[in-house]
């Protein structure tokens, strides 16, 4: 039997299906060595806003290296790009925000410490 989404459903406590099955699948994302890309965030609204965009981003170009080049039709690529859709991105980053915002501070009091060493 095949799973099927309920928006008013949740699954194994993530959002829906989709979102649950995302998270079992991508659930090592390590950003320890991209916290370049955290530089302008000012708060955790902010890091929560940068991590979904990174998951979303790096979920769907995973989805598409696996697609035929060219293949931007047909039963396949619809069902992935409607599963895609149900993905809630945010939910799977609330799960990383407060390890980013912790290793932020880390990173901010170690900066602020060399620049009174120095």
């Amino acid at each position: 039997m095949i799973a099927m989404s309920n928006p008013n459903t949740k699954y194994n406590g993530w959002t829906n299906y989709d979102t649950w099955l995302c998270n079992l699948w991508f659930d090592n994302f390590d950003f320890t060595d991209l916290m370049d890309m955290f530089d302008g965030c000012e708060d955790k609204g902010d890091i929560l806003n940068t991590i979904e965009e990174y998951i979303k981003d790096y979920v769907e170009e995973f989805v598409e290296s696996y697609l035929a080049p060219g293949d931007t039709h047909g039963f396949i690529h619809d069902m992935l790009n409607s599963s895609i859709q149900e993905i809630d991105f945010r939910d799977i980053a609330e799960h990383y925000v407060d390890d980013v915002a912790d290793e932020l501070e880390l990173v901010n009091e170690d900066a602020k410490e060399l620049a009174s060493v120095a």
